[in-house]
């Protein structure tokens, strides 16, 4: 399929480049596509203008000669973009507006990244906007799940996920594939109006070759794309699986933090009183993230006498290890002593401190109690959020406590190493707590490499999203959660402090969800899905290949420059 350079002249073509005027205009192309791509996401929702919404973008890419301007357009569009969009981090707190602004800066610089290396690979190399664009967009998108700990959220495939047609390709590519066809739809507009369009010959007007050839191009794409969506939604088969009462609290975390842990607890026990009333007995009681008030202590049995008193002493001063002992054994008898009185099992949301002989862990955590059983089986989580669940760099960089919204105590958690699988009955699942769910790399840990026979049977997240109240924060967490379900074909169960609580099946369909800043329970009969995925098995396969394409563009270019002055010497 010829797709030729963008600087290759074809005779007999009617040429034109109806931007040409407007190339003084480089911040207003900038500033576009920094709101209309806003525009596709929460709260706004206009999910069809990210096929168009990068184009202003893209077609900085071509613009020949002001370097300058055209990069301060696209920082400026990348600063108006994530300035918009992560507009609920001010919510955390009175001083969280700094650490908002500083995410926004810090990712507005990803926009002139990108127009970098494009206008590289585009003037450089010669590679038409159609491949160099998307694979570089692609190649930034998969660095974002990764720098500083991974933000992967504001892929451009998020915006898409209700329509259930487009996004069934993740379950190869991941939703990088998704953005991917997206990109190759805005720079296909890009192309149509900045190459010859027509040829005129003595018998009649027609598109020209390279215009034909990107026509059929994005036409099989996007058909192909829409065609194995259509096919996936028509032969997915779900069979009923454990039944669930997701509780969902309506806790803003300022009033969290002011309440006693028995009022807390108060508000629970009348959640479990509303699910066991419902006519159908749950299999499981999902609580949200940390909705536990009294915490959990576990103690190794090895540790010695006088390391545990000082670790327990690190907690709070006044602390004895004799009331340490007591408070664990207190904690232990009132989880059992609610999970016996209803005889159903409960995952539940609660810090955790794990004494061990080498340190003091604080865990963020989902425990597993059972009726009649004395084990509990916990699950540490993973990723922690920076400057909320830990601070980077703080012993060198005091100064960065100023991004978080504690000021009396600074965090500190402990990294959970193992994706623990649980099980409970004949069903295993995954429990993933907070932002877990947004990063593909957490979620394919308990996948890629597990013999499909024990992979988890549902994901479930704990989450509590009381830090954003009402904002947009909790529909974009939730929509990327329709990608994980998609990508290894597994329902995702969510209970959610302050919402959204929902269930979504292995299609990515949204089945049940509760309103915002709500107090209720969700009760829901899990799909279980048979299904399995290339995605499970290889991962972001694409979005590192566009990530080693992009890499190998600079010693490319650098040594056809050379070969190209050495000709001319």
């Amino acid at each position: 399929m010829n797709v030729a350079a963008p600087d290759r002249e074809i005779q007999g073509t009617a040429t034109a480049d109806p931007f040409a005027r407007w190339a003084r205009h480089h911040v207003a192309a900038g500033l576009a596509s920094g709101l209309l791509l806003w525009t596709a996401f929460p709260p706004v929702e206009w999910s069809g203008l990210a096929w168009v919404a990068l184009a202003p973008l893209f077609w900085l890419v071509t613009v020949r000669g002001a370097p300058f301007k055209t990069y301060l357009a696209a920082w400026i569009g990348g600063l108006v973009f994530w300035t918009l969009a992560v507009q609920w981090l001010s919510l955390i707190g009175p001083g969280a507006w700094i650490g908002w602004v500083v995410l926004a800066l810090v990712f507005s610089l990803w926009w002139p990244l990108f127009l970098a290396l494009t206008r590289w690979a585009y003037f450089r190399l010669r590679l038409p906007l159609i491949l160099a664009a998307p694979i570089v967009w692609v190649a930034v998108e998969y660095l974002r799940a990764y720098f500083l700990t991974g933000f992967p959220w504001y892929y451009v495939a998020h915006s898409q996920f209700r329509f259930l047609y487009v996004i069934q390709i993740a379950d190869i590519t991941g939703s990088l594939g998704v953005s991917l066809v997206i990109a190759i739809v805005n720079a296909w507009l890009v192309d149509l109006v900045t190459l010859p369009l027509l040829q005129v010959t003595r018998r009649r007007t027609r598109l020209t070759q390279p215009q034909t050839a990107r026509l059929w191009m994005v036409t099989l794409l996007v058909g192909a794309t829409l065609c194995y969506g259509a096919f996936r939604l028509s032969t997915a088969r779900f069979r009923n699986g454990p039944r669930l009462a997701l509780l969902q609290s309506n806790l803003e975390q300022s009033h969290k933090f002011r309440m006693e842990p028995a009022d807390i607890q108060k508000r629970f026990l009348h959640l479990i009183e509303v699910a066991m009333r419902r006519p159908e007995r749950p299999d499981l009681i999902v609580w949200p993230e940390t909705a536990y008030p009294f915490g959990f202590i576990t103690i190794n049995p090895a540790i010695d006498a006088t390391t545990l008193e000082r670790q327990v002493g690190s907690i709070a001063p006044t602390l004895t290890v004799n009331f340490w002992r007591d408070k664990q054994k207190d904690i232990l008898q009132d989880l059992h002593s609610l999970v016996d009185a209803v005889q159903v099992p409960m995952l539940v949301g609660s810090a955790v401190y794990d004494h061990q002989p080498a340190k003091l862990n604080k865990y963020n955590s989902a425990l597993l109690v059972e009726p009649s059983r004395p084990a509990i089986q916990l699950y540490h989580k993973m990723h922690l959020v920076p400057f909320g669940e830990f601070i980077p760099f703080i012993e060198t960089l005091p100064w960065l406590a100023l991004l978080t919204p504690y000021r009396e105590k600074i965090p500190s958690l402990s990294f959970g190493r193992d994706p623990v699988i649980l099980t409970i009955g004949p069903y295993r699942f995954a429990a993933t707590i907070c932002f877990e769910d947004t990063i593909p790399q957490v979620i394919n840990r308990f996948f890629h490499g597990v013999d499909e026979h024990h992979q988890p049977d549902l994901l479930i997240n704990l989450s509590n999203d009381g830090w954003y109240p009402n904002s947009p924060e909790l529909d974009m967490h939730l929509g990327i959660g329709v990608f994980r379900t998609i990508e290894h074909r597994v329902p995702l169960a969510r209970a959610v402090n302050t919402g959204l609580s929902a269930l979504i099946d292995g299609n990515g369909e949204i089945r049940a969800v509760l309103p915002k800043n709500t107090e209720n329970v969700l009760s829901v009969t899990v799909p279980l899905d048979d299904r399995t995925t290339y995605y499970s098995r290889w991962g972001d396969w694409l979005g590192l290949s566009c990530l080693a394409v992009t890499i190998g563009l600079v010693p490319v270019g650098l040594v056809r420059r050379r070969a190209r002055g050495t000709a001319e010497d």
